[in-house]
């Protein structure tokens, strides 16, 4: 195995492990309810302690990362990620567990702040298949949340599962002590204040940005409301393995539009996508049965996996060149929207119930499919369709 393959598999077994650990915040949701005593609302703050620190950390790095030390950067969001483990397997309270998550936000955020840059230096002329790639490792990992938890929960106490999440993110530590990055693959330039304004005010990365909070706000209410949600017409268990299947269906989806993006424009792609999603929301949130709830949350899945990784990769081809910069910008915008619209839902569900809480995924839906066409006629004939025409 030559070392850009070896960098390649220490990136996505940190990634899968990311994966893993964030879809356990949902699968464990009502566990934490009846651990700590804590309302609906409270609950809400699960998700934005695991992103405040992610999204600040990330926009911290991303932007100076063309004049940071690579590897020790990645090493110290490995190291700090192990330790955000440890605390999170032995909370006490439910202030503790808060901590947890926003440490272990902020150990992804150094991570993700080079990840996907190094990979796109890695693999110049592939950046649309190394991408979809990495996103289809992060969802074998999401996928397999649930499934750890239902396990774990069978066997003992819910803490049990942060400790042993930390076996998954050892190999990345060991890997890490054992290679050295060529000088030549780390090709980002820094960049100055004036033209960080610059970049944030182009059409491609605004539209970017705005589609991505939307998309992000998406994903996080089901990551984290479903489960609780779904509990309604199912047991806990059962609400669960629902989560890991809408997980599921983000693997073939990833591969499918990792070949789309080729033949179809990127905002074309997710308009289509976002407009398809609507009458799904429809049939799974207002009155469903079992098995309707079941069949609309895996067509969810199928088309929401398409948002981030198509998104992301239109505006990282529109500026390849400062990709850590919009890279940061990327994860911090979809790590908003993970971290805002899962407390209006929480908010909404301690005053209406959860049934009302949700259905602000319509509205939210609407506006990506709006954003998208918007930005089309922006940015106008420059959009092109895959990072391996930069």
């Amino acid at each position: 195995m030559d070392r850009r393959k070896k960098w390649t598999l220490a990136i996505f077994l940190f990634v899968l492990g990311d994966g893993i650990a964030v879809q356990t915040r949902g699968a464990l949701l009502s566990t934490f309810e009846q651990s700590f005593a804590v309302s609906e609302s409270l609950l809400g703050l699960v998700a934005p302690a695991g992103t405040i620190g992610l999204v600040l950390t990330v926009l911290i790095v991303g932007m100076f990362s063309g004049s940071l030390d690579v590897k020790r950067f990645l090493a110290v969001g490995v190291g700090v990620t192990i330790a955000s483990l440890l605390l999170l397997g032995t909370s006490v309270s439910y202030l503790t567990l808060l901590g947890g998550f926003l440490v272990q936000g902020v150990a992804f955020g150094v991570f993700r702040a080079f990840d996907r840059p190094l990979l796109g230096h890695l693999y110049p002329d592939q950046r649309g298949r190394i991408f979809n790639l990495y996103a289809v490792l992060w969802a074998l990992g999401a996928t397999a949340g649930p499934l750890l938890v239902n396990v774990v929960l069978s066997l003992g106490d819910w803490r049990l599962t942060y400790l042993v999440l930390i076996v998954v993110f050892l190999p990345t530590a060991f890997l890490l002590t054992r290679l050295e990055l060529p000088a030549e693959t780390w090709t980002e330039q820094r960049l100055t204040l004036a033209e960080l304004r610059s970049v944030l005010r182009k059409p491609s990365v605004v539209g970017m940005v705005c589609a991505l909070v939307l998309t992000g706000g998406i994903e996080g209410t089901l990551f984290t409301w479903l489960p609780f949600y779904a509990t309604q017409f199912v047991p806990q268990s059962t609400a669960n393995l629902l989560l890991s299947g809408f997980l599921v269906m983000y693997i073939p989806g990833r591969l499918v539009y990792s070949r789309l993006v080729s033949h179809v424009r990127s905002l074309t792609l997710i308009a289509t996508l976002a407009v398809t999603s609507l009458p799904l929301l429809f049939v799974a949130f207002v009155s469903p049965s079992p098995i309707e709830l079941s069949v609309a949350v895996l067509g969810l899945g199928l088309l929401v996996s398409g948002f981030y990784p198509t998104m992301s990769a239109f505006g990282v081809d529109a500026l390849p060149e400062r990709s850590g910069p919009v890279n940061a910008v990327a994860v911090a915008a979809n790590y908003v929207g993970l971290s805002v619209l899962p407390v209006v839902v929480g908010t909404l569900s301690g005053q209406f119930g959860i049934s009302t809480g949700v259905r602000v995924l319509f509205p939210a839906m609407a506006g990506v499919a709006l954003v998208v066409v918007v930005t089309r006629f922006r940015v106008g004939g420059i959009e092109t369709r895959t990072p391996e025409r930069s």
